[in-house]
Formats: C-alpha cells, structure tokens, sequence
C-alpha cells in the first residue's frame, strides 16, 4: 500500500493530539520530592466549598482527597490524619468552608472531621461492618449541622443520621437517598421516600412527611435531588423515566423543568445566582438562566447518545464559576473544524497512576507518560506527550465516532528526529511524521521502538516485525509459533512480545515473551529474553531470563546491561557485559526492601538507582553497596514510600522520577 493509500483510508484518525491538560509543571525540589506533570486522573467525586475551594477524591490503589484553592492552578494533598485512605464519602459545610467530614476505611470505615479546610482530620467515629458508606450530606441547622449518610455497596442500603456533628449514628426508617439541605433554610431536607416520591423534614431530619405529589410512574427512581440557595430555595427531583422536576413552595406542587425521556443524574446551581441551573446525563450538559423553568435549559456541550456509556457522577458549581464534572471521559463535537473533539468533564490530579516516562533521546523536551489513569475497575491504558518539558500535556489518540476514542497505549521517539514517532493503539502501529499520520501496521500490536537508522520495530499478538522503509513493507523476525521439537512435537507459542532499545546503541534490543508449549491457551507460559545486535534482524535467545523482571542498559557500553532478577530471597542485581550471554552477580536485594526496578544515570554511568518499599535507594559504585536517598513522601503521604519505578533525567545527573505504587509521579534534584 502506497503512502498515499494509507492517507486516504486514514483522514479519521487526524487530529492524534487531542486535548491540553493540566498547568505549568513545577520543577523539582532539592532533596525532596514534588509533583511532576499535568493535572489528570480519575475523579470518583468532587464537591465545592462555598469560598469556593474543589474538592475531589481520587480512585487508584488509595482514594484520597485533593483540593484545589480558590483561583490555583495547582492541588494540594488533604489525607494528613486519615493514615492509608480509602475515602468513599466527603462533604463540606455549605456556609462554613472550613468545616469537612469524610468516611474512610477499608475493614472498618471511621468518620473524620477536619476543621481547617482538609488540612488534618481527627476520627470521630468508627462503624461496624454493616457501616459502609456511600453518600455523605450536612444540613445546616440554626446552631449547628445535620450529617445524613447512605450505605450501600455490599451491604443493604439504609439512610443513618447524626445530630452530634457524626460522634453517633441513628438509622432513619422509610427514608434513603438522595439527599438536598437547602443552604439557607435552616433545619429542612428533602429526600427520597422508600417506596417512590419524595419526603420533606423541618426538624433535621428526626421525622419526614410526603410532600405534594409528582406525575412519575410507580416505584420511579429518584436520581438527584439539589436545592439552591437563597431564602426561598428551588428544589429539583428528578426521575430516571418520569423527568425533571422543580417546586418553588417548599415542595407543595411541582411543575416540569424538562427532560421528559428520563431525568439527569446529577444537579447543580450557582451559589451567587441561584438561578442559573447546570444538569447532565449521558448525553450532554445543559444549562438554564431562569431557575430551571420549562423550555429554559439549553446546551453546553452535546455528547451524543449513539451507545449507552456511562453518565456523570457528579456536577458542581462553584461560586463564581466555572462548573466542574466528575465521571468518565466526557467529550463533545466542535462543528467546523474537522470533527474535532473538545474535553468537557474536568479531571485533574497530580498526575496519578503513572507507569512509565519515557524521553526523546535527541531532545529531553520532548515526554511522553504512559498508562495514565485508574478507575474502581481497572487502569485506562492512555498516552500524554509534552514537547515543552511538561509544562503541557497532550492526550494521544484518535477519535473513532463521537461516542468511541482509541488510545495510545505505546510509544516510540526516533532517535534522530524530534518530528517522528511511532504509537500502538488499537487499530495497529501508526507512524508520525513530517509527511503526516497514518497506520503502517494492522491491529494486534502491542509494543513499539525505533531502532538506529529509523528502522521500525512492532512487538505483540504476531510476534515482532520490522520495517526499513517507513512501514511500506514488515518482515517478521521472530514469529508467535514455537518450532517442534522432541520433547514438545506440537510446538508452542509466542506471545506477550514487548521491546526494548538500547537508547545508547540503537541497533541492539531486548524482546521479551511469555512462550508455552502446553498447548493451554489459559498457561501463562514462561517468561524469555531475546537479544538483537543488528535492529532486529536476526535474534538469539538468552538463556536463564526466567525472573527477570527488569533490564537496564549502561550507559557508554554497548554491550553492558543490568538485569533485575527475582529470586525466593529477594532480588538478584546482575550484570552482563557481552548483550546478557553471561552475567555475574552484583548485588542481593532482601525481601524487606522489595525492589522492583532499577535506573542507570545517563550522566554518572556508576550512579544507580532502586525503586523499594523503603522509597528510592541509590548506589555510586556500580551497584555493590546501596543507600537511601535524601527527602522522603510524607508531605504527600508516609504510604507513598512505597516506590515502584524510578527514572533518572537523561542530560541532568541526579534529577530522579519516581512512581509511588499508590500513584503519583515526583521528582527530586539531589544536592549531590
């Protein structure tokens, strides 16, 4: 297929480099670790402060809370008293901002309270196991507050109350979530009936009644309740198939705002113009200036419902402005400009769940961080590149549909162009270059590098292959078939083929496989490495690389590399010095310091570094004798020491990257 061919069945793919994230990067601390890249994560959920601070909770291994001062650009950490946490409910005082609760815990879950905006929490309670909460509401009443919470999860849903600021816990019968506190009418909350409708209460919630009844089908579920501000609030319901809507007399009688197909599952108001109202499902987000009256909600941004995906879990607004979304990725359709594709729900923490930085070798300027973000259910494989040393960020991907995007799952710089690369994402191996972007290779790749002279290398489903002319044509080198033999006369198979060059001799590379000859397909299979002098022309299998589980190359010796081995008393540092034929034994990590991973220093080739659950180890003689470094993650969390890869700057010595297991990226410029 010509170059011209593959541009024309390709013009979808066009634009890759689909959305700016995040602020200027900070640069690293002397001796100490600060964040590093751009503001993306996973938000589980966010509220507002009525000063006007955001507040999230963030999803990976822990789920934590960060906020976001008025006005900054930047996030601060706000588990300081919550130890190792697992927070799966946050609220904030509607007219005090200093005053938060959070639940949190994973065996047993605490209720904390912070009063000085999340800068440090004290437990104030601790529940049984029948105490899992999932929603946590304040009602201000005229001298103190409500707190009302629903469980759920694995245990039966129930809606508990506390009218001692959360020290103890009553069950309210008849009554669940959702819940809304109207911010200036003190001791009224409205919520949802067990058996359908909604219920008022005017003494704190110690006893409801029915309010005046709604046009919803029997047993409707209540989505989302909100109540504005002001004196004379407007209190919204709305019903997954009866629609929005609103009541202006304390819930007497309610008229339609809209929505008829099923209602919104998440509210929100200006606190300052309690009249303009922000809704949005899985389709869009709307707005209206009139208190949400019929007809009155326009759109913000359409997300066009061609598949049902997953809606938006929370909307907030601040004071002020703007209005923030928590959920999935939300896109909309900017008409004019070839399709493109516009960012609308704002997800953003220091960047969390990263797994690898890789930079350009040629112009450090030029990064890329991959996989990027985790939810509940698993990590969402993604790309960001930056060619401004991370003060922006890039998403890397295509748009397949206005519902459908594929990512960047990998990436590969050339060594001798800063305008070339190569990326696997679903559809295959796509080439970026002067001449534009287009596939070269078909689905099923996994891995993918560039070797010396530009020469292209994809590793996955059918083993490795190469190309010497930009993708035209691929020759496979080392296939996904094992070949017969006496002792397994069916063969076996090659899968799993990731890859790895020498960044300092771009002829040489490392393939790694998983091979079975079980004839399985659930047999995982055995772990080998592959080593090639000539970019992958020719391979020849290394033997004993079962347990290796990391290989590092030295710099300023083309034929000398490390290689991490796991062993039943820990880890084995080794190295080799003819391409990993041979290797001797350097150094014996114990069990207690858990190492997963090593870096070299490009510019002090005896400088080395680990990644361990005691943090960030560094040798200066090669790798025979081992110590910690300077500064540590308490600012950020004592559980973050817990390290599990670490990455040197490539033309600066001691500019360490390191990636806590409980997410994160940080960098730290040691004084020597």
């Amino acid at each position: 297929m010509s170059h011209r061919e593959r541009n024309l069945k390709l013009r979808w793919i066009l634009p890759l480099l689909l959305i700016a994230a995040g602020p200027p990067a900070v640069r690293a601390g002397q001796d100490t670790w600060t964040p590093f890249g751009p503001s993306d994560g996973a938000l589980q959920s966010l509220i507002a402060s009525s000063r006007g601070e955001l507040y999230v909770t963030t999803s990976f291994i822990t789920t934590e809370i960060w906020q976001r001062p008025l006005a900054a650009g930047t996030w601060r950490w706000r588990d300081n008293g919550l130890g190792r946490p697992a927070v799966t409910a946050l609220a904030v005082h509607p007219k005090n901002p200093n005053l938060l609760w959070a639940v949190s815990g994973t065996e047993l879950q605490s209720v904390y309270l912070s009063t000085d905006a999340g800068a440090s929490w004290v437990r104030l309670f601790t529940g049984d196991v029948n105490f899992r909460v999932v929603h946590l509401w304040v009602a201000p009443t005229r001298r103190s507050v409500i707190l009302l919470a629903e469980t759920g999860g694995t245990v039966p849903r129930r809606l508990l109350r506390s009218a001692d600021t959360g020290v103890s816990w009553q069950e309210v019968p008849g009554v669940l979530g959702p819940v809304a506190a109207p911010p200036d009418e003190p001791n009224v909350i409205y919520a949802a009936a067990t058996g359908g409708g909604v219920v008022r209460s005017t003494d704190g919630g110690a006893t409801f009644r029915p309010t005046g009844p709604l046009p919803v089908p029997t047993g409707d579920e209540l989505r989302a309740l909100h109540a504005t501000y002001s004196r004379q609030p407007i209190v919204f319901a709305s019903f997954r198939n009866g629609g929005l809507f609103r009541s202006v007399d304390s819930g007497r009688r309610w008229r339609r705002a809209g929505f008829v197909n099923g209602g919104p599952p998440v509210l929100a108001s200006e606190p300052k113009d309690p009249r303009t109202i922000y809704a949005a499902d899985g389709s869009g987000l709307y707005a209206s200036h009139r208190g949400g009256e019929s007809g009155s909600f326009h759109p913000l941004a359409q997300f066009f419902p061609i598949l049902v995906l997953p809606e938006p879990t929370a909307l907030v607004a601040a004071p002020g402005g703007p209005y923030f979304l928590a959920g999935p990725d939300l896109y909309h359709y900017v008409p004019g400009q070839g399709g493109t594709f516009g960012s609308v729900a704002k997800t953003g923490i220091e960047s969390f769940g990263v797994a690898e930085l890789r930079f350009h070798p040629a112009d450090p300027s030029i990064l890329a961080l991959r996989p990027y973000s985790c939810i509940p259910n698993g990590c969402s494989v993604r790309t960001l590149l930056s060619t401004d040393g991370g003060a922006t960020f890039q998403r890397l991907g295509a748009p397949l549909s206005p519902r459908a995007f594929a990512d960047v799952f990998d990436l590969a710089f050339d060594p001798l162009s800063t305008q070339r690369w190569l990326m696997a994402m679903g559809v295959g191996a796509v080439l970026t270059d002067e001449r534009g972007t287009g596939v070269v290779l078909s689905a099923g790749v996994a891995a993918v590098e560039i070797g010396a002279g530009g020469v292209l290398l994809a590793g996955g489903l059918n083993g490795v292959q190469v190309s010497e002319d930009d993708g035209r044509t691929w020759q496979t080198t080392l296939g996904n078939t094992l070949p017969a033999t006496p002792e397994h006369p069916a063969g076996g198979t090659r899968r799993g083929v990731d890859l790895l060059v020498n960044p300092y001799a771009p002829d040489r590379v490392i393939a790694r496989a998983q091979e079975s000859t079980s004839g399985n397909p659930r047999d995982v299979g055995t772990s080998v490495l592959y080593r090639s002098s000539d970019i992958g022309r020719t391979w020849t299998l290394l033997d004993g690389a079962d347990g290796v589980i990391d290989v590092e190359f030295v710099p300023g010796a083309p034929s000398s590399l490390y290689l991490l081995v796991s062993t039943v008393g820990g880890h084995e540092l080794r190295r080799s010095d003819d391409d990993g034929a041979t290797s001797h034994l350097v150094h014996v990590f114990p069990t207690s310091e858990d190492v997963g991973d090593v870096a070299t220093d490009p510019s002090a080739p005896q400088d080395l570094y680990a990644a361990s659950i005691l943090g960030v180890l560094r040798s200066r003689d090669g790798g025979a004798t081992w110590e910690s470094t300077p500064g540590d993650f308490g600012p950020w969390g004592t559980y973050r020491r817990w390290v599990r890869h670490v990455q040197v700057h490539p033309t600066e010595r001691g500019h360490l990257f390191a990636v806590p297991v409980d997410g994160g990226l940080f960098e730290n410029q040691l004084s020597d």
